[in-house]
């Protein structure tokens, strides 16, 4: 399992990728911790956004993930990152 990566935007799906000897990615910015539209999100202040971003991200890191994100689009990077840890012989 630890080649395996769980991916969620929720504590829960942390908790779940954890418990199963998984790396973890939260997804910050478009998933349930902010919890708004891409709209609304374009609505939003740059400072509120970033307040947003900060509390999700913190969030998501006191669960335990590995790894916390904006959006599904910053995955592969973070995907070569593992792959490097795993050569390194790093697990989760």
């Amino acid at each position: 399992m630890e080649a395996c990566v769980k991916i969620g935007d929720t504590i829960a799906d942390i908790q779940e990728g954890l418990n199963a000897g998984m790396w973890t990615i939260g997804v910050a910015k478009t998933g349930n911790e902010i919890g708004l539209s891409q709209k609304e999100i374009q609505n939003l202040s740059p400072l509120d956004l970033q307040k947003k971003l900060k509390k999700a991200h913190q969030h998501l890191r006191q669960a335990g993930a590995h790894f916390v994100v904006d959006e599904i689009g910053d995955i592969p990077l973070i995907l070569d990152q593992i792959e490097e840890k795993l050569k390194l012989g790093e697990k989760p």
